[in-house]
């Protein structure tokens, strides 16, 4: 499924630098750097020949395989439009908004085996970088995180405040979204490289 221009444009690219393996049309093999990728698309550098409305499989160490097809060119490559069913791409915002914050990445795979229990009736404020307030129904909650029902549903990767505790929205749900709450992290670390980096636009 490809991801319209509305939605695409819903998040701005963060720069990863990664290697990436290109395979365009199915029969040229080419082996490039990613520049920049959003949940929708990205940019790759390449010496190889290509026009827009080329079909391409994006192989990207340590990420995922995209398949998408040529949006436009440059001089030293091309950027890439996804051709993604909706849970691959979630699951792709998913990693690329833990990448691009990783505090709130530390130790989540022992975090997600963290027990959920359901709450019953339980409404709370969430509180957003704009300093508007969202009041939201739990639906359950553990030690990590929490899912609530939502009237709205802030951009994947926005940092909020889940009553008094610091949390990132993970993921969306039909009813409401995802966040997890930001481990304590130690050391003295810049503030300003612990903010999250995967935004709407």
């Amino acid at each position: 499924m490809k991801i319209n221009k509305t939605e695409q444009r819903r998040y701005s690219r963060i720069p990863l630098d990664l290697p990436a393996r290109i395979i365009v049309n199915g029969i040229d093999e080419y082996d490039g750097r990613l520049l920049n990728i959003s949940p929708g698309d990205l940019s790759v550098t390449v010496n190889a020949v290509v026009v827009k409305g080329d079909a391409a499989v994006i192989y990207i160490s340590g990420l995922d395989v995209i398949e998408g097809r040529v949006a436009r060119t440059f001089p030293d490559g091309f950027a890439l439009s996804f051709l993604l069913s909706r849970r691959r791409r979630a699951l792709l915002t998913e990693q690329l908004m833990l990448r691009a914050n990783p505090n709130f990445a530390i130790g989540l795979s022992d975090r997600r085996s963290a027990p959920r229990h359901p709450i019953a009736e339980q409404r709370m404020v969430c509180r957003l970088p704009s300093g508007s307030s969202l009041f939201v129904r739990v639906l359950d909650q553990s030690v990590d995180g929490v899912s609530v029902e939502s009237p709205k549903k802030p951009a994947v990767g926005t940092a909020i405040h889940v009553g008094r505790q610091r949390a990132i929205i993970l993921r969306h749900t039909p009813r409401g979204f995802v966040a997890i709450y930001e481990r304590t992290v130690t050391g003295k670390e810049d503030a300003a490289a612990l903010l999250p980096k995967l935004r709407a636009v």
